[in-house]
């Protein structure tokens, strides 16, 4: 047997050998073709936001109220004495009615006038009392301004003294100076480290109640202060 191919024989190798390789690139066009391409990604579209609730805190039914600093915690009772002067001038009444009427304005403040009294009477009327203060309240004439006696001056001092119950002792004292327009001289204002000067008797009585509205709040924030 020899072992050289006859040309026949060598034909058909080649030619099998070519029909593989045709056969094995029919299968790779067809997986090609298949549909395993990787498909294209979508264009994503950008999410709807969604309405966000903002959910209101509820309100507090107390802070609607307006807080007034540093009052009272409780009822105070005043029993407000006048020591007037010796020409007893009309605008002492004014002065009075505007200062009894400002103390019962604010809250948890219960002021009476109880009349016209020397100094030693308020004393004692306050060391019969077993929880109300006496204001006393005393008018004096302001003749002497900036160094000038000033004849028939119709301006006046006036200086409230609190009086404690049950001892009668003065815890505090502040003063007012009413000077009516037209009168003398005009008093230099020294406020707000001097005594405040007021033009109309209102004005006076209004001013003087202030102080001592102050004075009682320190009182009561002092007593509650462990």
């Amino acid at each position: 047997m020899s072992f050289f191919l006859s040309p026949h024989h060598s034909t058909v190798r080649h030619f099998g050998f070519a029909a593989i390789l045709l056969l094995f690139g029919l299968i790779d066009q067809s997986e090609a073709q298949s549909g395993r391409r990787a498909t294209k990604p979508l264009p994503s579209s950008s999410p709807i936001a969604s309405p966000v609730s903002v959910t209101e805190p509820p309100a507090n039914p107390d802070s609607t109220k307006e807080q007034a600093p540093g009052k009272l915690p409780s009822k105070v009772r005043l029993l407000v004495a006048r020591q007037p002067t010796s020409k007893h001038f009309p605008a002492e009444d004014l002065i009075l009615a505007s200062f009894v009427k400002h103390l019962n304005e604010h809250e948890n403040i219960e002021a009476t006038s109880i009349g016209d009294t020397k100094e030693g009477q308020a004393v004692e009327r306050a060391k019969t009392e077993t929880d109300a203060f006496v204001i006393l309240m005393k008018f004096d004439i302001d003749s002497f301004q900036s160094g000038t006696i000033i004849l028939n001056s119709q301006d006046l001092e006036i200086e409230y003294s609190v009086l404690a119950p049950r001892t009668g002792k003065r815890q505090t004292k502040g003063k007012v100076y009413y000077q009516g327009i037209g009168g003398g001289r005009m008093r230099k204002s020294g406020w707000p480290n001097g005594t405040p000067i007021r033009m109309t008797p209102e004005a006076a009585g209004a001013e003087a109640a202030e102080g001592l509205y102050f004075w009682l709040k320190l009182a009561a924030m002092k007593k509650a202060t462990p």
